[in-house]
């Protein structure tokens, strides 16, 4: 047993506010507190080892690239040995994380940063070593464990609030929460993964594990609290991990009731005024007690109305226990399943509805004819939806018997978000946002979709796990594929980092040079040049050389060695210092010249101007005026300078979308940028921004192209630097890259829309739930 495994009331290595800790009884709890989450969580990740070395195993397996092959291999291999230290690190960094939050609270202490505020990730290099996918994901995480934990949080949040003396604390000041969590098992992932990459993969694969785990820490914490008489009266909005628990205290306290054997459940729907699962499972069993001897509301088969008190019978005057019956419903399920698919026009027939017509089902208890009721209305939620795919709907046809069989069997299916059904169909919705309106049924998405919806209507009978081990497959397919989908990102986020220094060098290098062309007085020959062509010289330094480089001084200090140059030179110290000079400094024009590809018959035609002026400075005299295609503004420089931002046409008030196309390395990219508009935005404009800024990595947007064809895409990569939102998806090897301020101007003109994706199977279960509590 390790030396860091001993519980909450030993010694430990960090300490919460030192000395505070005996002044301050809540410093101390909290302290206690902090002790238990670490203790918690480095249980869970002994546990969690085998099961993620089983899951590289099976990546590795289901991929047929080698290098992403060894790499889960190497991962699996580490797992074995170096599991550990990783955890010892895991709790070495979890309690000073915790240390670090807990004394931002002290005046001396405020200037230290958060754990996971990242406003800048060292620039834009950082992408190309993958540490600024590390840190997208870490925030994503720690988002998503947020949302996991949500119920939980609401109270431990305000508990420590109570006990640091605060009226309120949210997540980022809680020294508890996940975001502490996030950034602590990111750094202990870097003692396995030799790479960015690996460790993101380890990092992934532990997220999985602990949203389900999370939460019943923090629910041994607030109980804790409660002992201790911190805020024992505190309500929860909802209680979502103590739902199976709930559901069998439930399922046996109904057992007197006839016909209530082998089933218990609920819905976390908008239709009950308690969501968790003590009033969920409350909500059915008031349904069940209201039907009574009534036939169940909301049925219309083809066969009319259910007669009244006849699902209570037993058929032809035999008496059958609920047990009997029940057993009888299941079987005619598990033939129905397996029966070969009948012919219906090609329409998708709701199979609840007619098993609810059935002899058998109608012969049920109260209990057991609304969890049908229910299930046959969740798919009437599901076919009914307009904006579900029809193809989608198909699949998910497929599942009906098998919902309804885990539905009947498992007391914790509709109480439980975690159970591995409705996790398996929420992943569904996931991957049909891909999609839109219409399905591309050779799409590699929807293959391996139809697969596995074939084998569970294949293998299914009453071991959920078949549901649990098609998620992990694919989930293992995603992150295969959206593996792929990065490295197409990385390529055009490249190319937008380029793009980025380019136009930030443009900009530096015109700074430059309008500054010292309005501080001196230039002949029309040098203010050209300058004007036109050292100033792409400026900017190609620029990209890779800051104000103090050497390059770059020593490019100003060349433009102003020209400036003087040319004036009169009256002494002969000035001649003889220009005669010194002019070898070098014209070596260095010609260098600067050839560096941006400046023609060879505009460098010739300068330069053999060039002598006339110094052959004029050195007599002491000023040039007479040159030819007049001398002083002709020499072609752009194409080749290193950006599109420029104050284009020649006119712009309208509002701007113009400027779009660009370019192809590197295989991908296409599409760069949309906005020109010329006014700071000023309307309103509307304005609310449409902050939606633009609240997307993040893996939220998808539609676009619609100039014939009224839509695509949709999937955000990738975000710029630290400008913001430039970079969308791909896993159809082609082309990405859009496009400004904030552009998008804002394609969703209020109607050429590109935010997708919100709503869990299909939550929103019909919800649905479902309200239209049997209204009835």
């Amino acid at each position: 047993m390790s030396k860091f495994a001993s519980n909450a009331a030993s010694n430990k290595i960090v300490s919460l506010n030192g000395l505070g800790r005996d002044r301050n009884p809540g410093l101390r709890i909290l302290a206690e507190c902090r002790d238990q989450l670490v203790d918690g969580l480095c249980g869970w990740l002994r546990e969690v080892a085998t099961p993620v070395a089983d899951e590289l195993l099976l990546l590795a397996d289901s991929t047929r690239e080698k290098e992403q092959q060894k790499r889960y291999i190497d991962l699996r291999a580490d797992i074995e040995t170096d599991w550990s230290p990783l955890i010892d690190t895991f709790r070495r960094e979890l309690s000073a994380e915790a240390e670090r939050c807990q004394n931002k609270r002290n005046p001396e202490e405020d200037n230290r940063p958060a754990p996971l505020e990242v406003p800048e990730f060292e620039g834009l290099q950082l992408l190309a070593d993958e540490d600024l996918s590390a840190h997208i994901v870490i925030r994503e995480f720690s988002a998503q464990l947020a949302e996991s934990c949500d119920a939980e949080l609401y109270t431990l949040n305000r508990r420590v609030a109570a006990l640091l003396g605060d009226d309120e604390l949210n997540d980022s000041s809680n020294p508890l929460a996940p975001g502490i969590i996030c950034s602590a098992l990111s750094d202990a992932c870097a003692t396995i993964g030799p790479d960015a990459e690996t460790r993101l993969l380890l990092l992934r694969r532990l997220e999985r594990h602990l949203h389900p785990a999370l939460p019943l820490i923090y629910q041994q914490i607030n109980a804790y609290l409660i002992e201790r008489n911190i805020l024992p009266d505190l309500k929860r909005s909802y209680r979502r991990s103590s739902a199976l628990g709930s559901a069998n205290t439930f399922s046996s306290s109904v057992q007197a009731s006839p016909g209530a054997a082998g089933i218990a459940g609920g819905v976390a729907g908008v239709g009950i005024a308690d969501s968790s699962g003590e009033g969920i499972l409350d909500a059915l069993q008031r349904l069940a007690q209201a039907r009574g001897g009534q036939a169940p509301a909301g049925l219309s088969g083809s066969g009319g109305s259910v007669a009244a008190g006849s699902f209570a019978a037993a058929p032809q005057g035999v008496m059958l226990d609920s047990a009997t019956i029940n057993q009888l419903l299941l079987s005619s399920l598990n033939t129905l399943q397996h029966a070969p698919a009948g012919e219906a026009g090609g329409q998708i027939v709701n199979q609840v509805r007619a098993v609810r017509e059935s002899e058998n089902a109608q012969q049920v208890g109260g209990l057991e004819a609304v969890t049908i009721d229910i299930v046959a209305m969740l798919f009437d939620f599901i076919f009914d939806d307009a904006h579900i795919p029809v193809a989608i709907k198909a699949l998910l046809s497929r599942l009906q018997i098998p919902v309804l069989k885990v539905a009947m069997l498992n007391p914790g299916f509709f109480a439980d978000r975690q159970h591995p059904t409705r996790r398996f169909l929420g992943s569904v919705s996931g991957i049909s946002i891909r999609w839109g309106s219409s399905v591309d049924e050779t799409d590699p998405f929807y293959c391996k979709l139809a697969e596995l919806v074939e084998r569970i209507q294949a293998e299914f009978e009453n071991d959920v796990e078949v549901f649990g081990t098609a998620l992990a497959e694919l989930e293992a397919f995603v992150d295969e594929r959206e593996g792929e989908e990065d490295s197409t990102a990385l390529t055009a986020a490249n190319i937008v980092i380029q793009r980025e220094q380019e136009s930030d060098g443009w900009e530096r290098a015109q700074r430059t040079v309008q500054y010292f062309r309005s501080i001196s007085k230039l002949p029309p020959l040098i203010d050209n040049f300058l004007g036109e062509h050292w100033v792409g010289v400026l900017q190609a330094i620029a990209v890779s050389d800051d104000e103090d480089g050497t390059d770059w001084q020593a490019a100003t200090e060349a433009m102003k060695n020209l400036a003087w140059s040319i004036e009169a030179k009256k002494s002969p110290e000035d001649r003889s210092t220009l005669i010194s000079l002019l070898p070098g400094l014209l070596a260095q024009l010609n260098k600067g010249l050839e560096s941006i590809h400046t023609a060879p018959a505009q460098r010739s035609a300068f330069f053999d101007e060039l002598v006339r002026y110094h052959s004029a400075a050195l007599k002491g005299e000023l040039p007479a005026a040159p030819p007049p295609e001398v002083l002709a503004a020499p072609e752009p420089i194409e080749p290193t300078k950006p599109v420029d931002l104050s284009p020649s046409f006119k712009p309208q008030e509002e701007g113009d979308l400027l779009v660009m196309r370019s192809v590197d390395n295989g991908v296409e990219v599409e760069e949309i940028m906005l020109v010329g508009a006014s700071p000023i935005w309307r309103a509307d404009d304005r609310q449409i921004l902050r939606e633009v800024n609240e997307l993040k990595r893996g939220d998808w947007v539609e676009f619609r192209d100039e014939e009224g064809l839509t695509n949709r895409e999937r955000l990738n990569w975000i710029s630290p630097q400008k913001g430039i939102l970079l969308f791909s998806n896993h159809r082609s090897a082309k990405a859009i890259s496009i400004a904030p301020e552009a998008l804002v101007r394609q969703i209020r003109d109607g050429n590109a829309s935010i997708l919100h994706s709503e869990p299909i199977f939550e929103h019909a279960l919800s649905g479902a739930l309200e239209s049997m509590n209204a009835s």
